[in-house]
């Protein structure tokens, strides 16, 4: 037994020490092509992951770049959006001026039938009694003008057309309705507008530059006359105003209207307002001649206040773009 042990314990002994170098080899082998396997994948993956990475790269830099032009496309749709608002704005404008168009050519249409036969049938003046009248018109015009006063325009009586001059003295027909505070003296169916001085007594005279304007209106209003809606310009409705028609023909707005005879086309109009005397006189200034006087204001004994009115015409004359202005000093040559 011992003796079998022993050559046991000595084929064991020499069964370790005299391993298959073979064997040993192949192992070695193995762990060697494991290794560079796995250098060979992570490679490959860093390689995968290096071309994601550059994709990512170039697609954030594509949308960086389309950033820009999707800001102009979102400024581009809301400037539409406000182009389609203005649209909507103007197309109620015109709306809006149609109705006052066919209100004023009613009205207009109304007034000549009146006044054309009443412009016929005035009596043509001699020669004797026009130079007696000249003499006398240029001796009180130049009374008038000892009574000047200063008058300045009300620009928030003004109708949304009409622009009025920072210091007050000029008035300009935009020809478009301007966005203006809804003020309750304002007009807003005629192209008017009023001074900020009012009278009630005494002598009053100022003088307004026309220019060479086609169309104008004149004189003063009573300061409880209608701002709103459709008014017809006359005495009885608190208006005492002569004016010039597209250019050609001067009509004191009485009632029906009366066609003056002037001659030449004056550029500057004296107004002569005479509350004492219940008279309104208009004058051109550079021949010192009396163009028309109205005789009656209304009833004297009654407290009134009357108002420098302005008007650039029918709002559907030709547009004239030379403003009306107030003179401000005499130039007797002009």
């Amino acid at each position: 037994m011992d003796s079998h042990k022993r050559v046991q314990a000595s084929h064991s002994k020499s069964s370790k020490g005299n391993a298959d170098p073979e064997i040993l080899e192949r192992g070695r082998t193995v762990e060697m092509s494991t290794s560079g396997v796995v250098e060979s994948m992570r490679d490959e993956m860093e390689k995968i992951l290096s071309e994601k990475l550059a994709v990512l790269q170039r697609q954030l830099e594509m949308t960086q770049q389309a950033i820009p032009p999707m800001k102009e496309m979102t400024n581009s749709w809301t400037s539409l959006q406000k182009i389609s608002e203005n649209v909507q704005a103007l197309h109620k404008g015109l709306e809006n001026m149609q109705v006052e168009t066919k209100e004023d050519l009613h009205m207009l249409r109304a007034e000549l039938e009146e006044r054309v036969p009443k412009a016929r049938n005035t009596p043509k003046r001699s020669e004797s009694e026009e130079n007696l009248l000249q003499v006398e018109d240029h001796a009180g015009f130049l009374k008038t003008q000892r009574y000047k006063v200063d008058v300045t325009l009300n620009a928030d009586t003004a109708h949304p057309r009409l622009e009025v001059s920072e210091d007050g003295k000029s008035v300009n027909d935009t020809g478009v309705i301007r966005q203006v505070p809804n003020k309750e003296e304002r007009f807003d169916s005629h192209i008017f507008v009023l001074a900020k001085e009012g009278y009630t007594s005494g002598r009053r005279y100022w003088e307004v530059d026309v220019g060479k304007r086609r169309n104008w209106m004149l004189g003063v209003a009573s300061e409880s006359v209608a701002r709103k809606g459709t008014v017809t310009v006359s005495p009885k409705n608190g208006f005492w105003v002569i004016g010039l028609a597209d250019g050609q023909e001067y009509w004191a707005h009485t009632d029906p209207w009366t066609r003056l005879t002037v001659s030449g086309r004056p550029q500057k109009i004296g107004i002569f307002l005479n509350i004492s005397a219940n008279k309104l006189s208009f004058y051109n200034v550079k021949k010192k001649l009396a163009l028309y006087t109205f005789t009656n204001l209304g009833d004297s004994r009654l407290q009134r206040k009357f108002v420098p009115f302005f008007s650039t015409g029918s709002g559907v004359s030709v547009l004239d773009t030379e403003p009306l202005k107030i003179v401000q000093g005499f130039d007797d040559d002009d």
